[in-house]
């Protein structure tokens, strides 16, 4: 495997739960791990962890649409 492919090839993991608040229909949790960076972050809803993985994604190809992966904005 080249260098290039390594770099290209991300490995995520997503672990989602559901948090009730006093019986009520909860919101969805996410963890999101990146298993090339080693880094993990908890996120309040799905779009959001998507969002982390969009970002991480273009980061590593260096791209340059970067959205904030809290507000999904494109840099201007």
């Amino acid at each position: 495997m080249s260098l290039q492919s390594r770099w290209l090839d991300q490995v995520f993991i997503l672990r989602f739960w559901r948090e009730d608040a006093d019986g009520e229909h909860g919101r969805w949790r996410v963890l999101v791990r990146n298993i090339n960076s080693r880094r993990g972050e908890v996120v309040d809803d799905v779009q959001r962890a998507f969002a982390v993985v969009t970002s991480s994604l273009n980061d590593a190809v260096g791209g340059d649409l970067r959205a904030d992966p809290m507000t999904d904005e494109q840099p201007k």
